[in-house]
């Protein structure tokens, strides 16, 4: 284990050193006693070791496990990572296809599921997984690359739509992953979630990677997302015309409208440098469309490249980025690309 830590001193004190936690950065000195809290894949332990004073300061320090993409659990956003205990696969994707929704590729491999099971048949996504419709080819091609090589992973370990990604694109031949890539490029891109901005929602349970409404009073939202569908059955028909309700703290579309568009006087850089005017991408923007995405799957990347569990090629320049964004910066932000019209 290696903890990105160091004790400087025979007297256990901290003369001015930078401990990194999660992304952020915490310095203490000379300090009476020291709680370290030691993250692994799994587990959570605290220990406190004397020094030469007589105070305590708490200091979250990461393990091997945080390079690997684990976060500390005491602040872990698990409202973003709904579980799904079983898979209902009630339906496959041909069965769920309308008329009027095009014919996707067929699997990349005999004995896998076709692109459309997941991201349906006209790439728009459901919560639990990426947008795929009207992304340039070339940057799909780079994210399941990256998936295959591993550089592209969930900040909660074992989440399972990343490992059912890594399991698809393994022994996946180029030639079909572009011609999948290119059939995407060509859907347009729609959004099927409706924002909105309320302190309570109603009462929920997991689904499968969501949320679904359920009898029972009101629930105070605090600083997360909930995302429900509008439909739960037409949901697991993967139907991909189904809707969905994104619910997100009063206040946070203006908020992150405002740091999106300012960066908040160079707390970050404005979204628009590379994600285009108004999120929508375009041919001359480095970074893919972000509007009318699914604001939960928005919440999670930027967690993704703030935690380093997404270290691919495109990740890079997000990591500055991100670098002093809270979690509440990414709520803000998610609630308005995910407003906004792709």
């Amino acid at each position: 284990m290696c903890l990105m830590a160091t004790i400087w001193s025979s007297a256990w004190s901290l003369p001015d050193p930078v401990l990194w936690a999660r992304g952020n950065v915490a310095a203490a000195k000379g300090v009476g006693a020291i709680a370290i809290r030691i993250i692994e894949p799994y587990t959570l332990t605290e220990s406190t070791v004397p020094t030469s004073k007589h105070r305590l300061l708490k200091i979250v320090v990461a393990a091997g496990a945080f390079a690997a993409g684990v976060s500390p659990a005491s602040d872990f956003p698990e409202w973003a990572y709904p579980s799904c205990a079983a898979l209902k696969a009630r339906s496959t994707s041909d069965q769920a296809r309308p008329v009027s929704v095009p014919v996707p590729p067929r699997a990349l491999s005999p004995d896998k599921k076709a692109c459309g099971y997941c991201h349906l048949q006209d790439g728009n996504g459901r919560p639990e997984n990426a947008k795929l419709a009207g992304l340039p080819a070339s940057y799909i091609i780079a994210q399941v690359r990256a998936f295959r090589a591993q550089q592209r992973k969930a900040a909660q370990p074992g989440w399972l739509p990343t490992r059912l990604m890594v399991d698809a694109t393994t022994d996946v031949t180029d030639e079909a992953i572009a011609s999948a890539a290119d059939y995407f490029s060509r859907q347009p891109a729609k959004s099927f979630v409706r924002v909105i901005e309320q302190s309570r929602v109603p009462a929920h349970v997991v689904s499968c990677f969501i949320f679904a409404a359920s009898p029972g009073s009101e629930l105070s939202l605090g600083s997360t997302i909930v995302e429900l569908p509008v439909d739960d059955a037409r949901f697991e028909r993967r139907d991909p015309h189904a809707t969905y309700i994104a619910f997100v703290p009063r206040g946070s579309i203006e908020r992150g409208r405002r740091l999106a568009l300012t960066g908040d006087q160079g707390r970050t850089q404005p979204c628009a440098t590379c994600h285009g005017p108004a999120l929508k991408g375009g041919k001359d923007s480095p970074g893919p469309a972000l509007a009318g995405r699914f604001p939960t799957y928005l919440f999670r990347q930027l967690y993704a490249f703030q935690t380093g569990a997404r270290r691919e090629d495109a990740a890079q320049p997000m990591q500055s980025v991100v670098a002093q964004l809270t979690q509440q910066d990414m709520i803000d932000l998610a609630a308005y690309a995910a407003s906004e019209a792709p």
